[in-house]
């Protein structure tokens, strides 16, 4: 297996470790980030998500875009 299908299978938070250079406060202002946005989208009613176009279904990986 090359690098790249290591990078591609291994989880969110290893692969940002490694872009980070493991730099602490980066990771952490990162997870701060995801927890937010994972709890102001989980505390939309389902209309409003429906009228942005996002389903309940897609809350997590919208908000781990955001500790990439």
């Amino acid at each position: 297996m090359d690098v790249n299908a290591e990078t591609a299978m291994a989880p969110v938070s290893l692969t940002t470790l490694r872009k980070t250079k493991m730099n602490p406060i980066r990771i952490a202002r990162s997870w701060l980030s995801y927890r937010r946005t994972l709890s102001e989208l989980g505390s939309l009613s389902n209309q409003t998500l429906a009228d942005i176009g996002v389903s309940r279904y897609d809350i997590r990986t919208i908000a781990s875009r955001s500790f990439r």
